[in-house]
């Protein structure tokens, strides 16, 4: 029961998190109109100085590393707060075309406007290669650490 409700709280803080996000970057998602550096790594996959600094710096320290702390290290609860992390990032950035109330989520869900990464499309299936990226981690995560 503990496992559901430690990624039930990281979860929430990664929802919390995409209205904050979304309030933020409005219409400018991830790439856009962004200050600072940017490191492009394919023609639609970067990275921004701002989601460096939260989502490798600042989400991790505080959903990773301050329950570490506080409950003594233990391979197994990295490893459900590490799954959980990965499985939230995809809850957030979800969340993000939902909760944004500067688009409609008809129209922000698409490869066109959502072009900062890329899209698996099948017909009029189409799903960020991200969030199969990130659960594929969770999961990977869970059986290293957990299982």
């Amino acid at each position: 029961m503990q496992v559901f409700w430690i990624f039930a709280v990281v979860w929430a803080a990664m929802i919390a998190h995409s209205f904050w996000e979304s309030s933020v970057e409005g219409r400018n998602a991830w790439d856009k109109n962004k200050y600072g550096w940017k490191i492009r790594f394919a023609k639609n996959l970067s990275l921004t100085r701002y989601h460096f600094w939260l989502f490798v710096v600042y989400l991790p320290l505080i959903l990773i590393i301050l329950p570490l702390v506080i409950a003594g290290f233990s391979w197994k609860l990295f490893g459900i707060l590490l799954s959980a992390y990965w499985s939230g990032m995809v809850v957030e950035d979800f969340f993000w075309f939902v909760v944004n109330t500067e688009i409609r989520f008809k129209d922000s869900w698409n490869p066109r406007f959502a072009s900062y990464y890329p899209w698996i499309v099948i017909g009029k299936f189409r799903i960020p290669a991200l969030y199969i990226i990130g659960i594929i981690l969770s999961i990977i995560t869970w059986f290293v650490f957990v299982a």
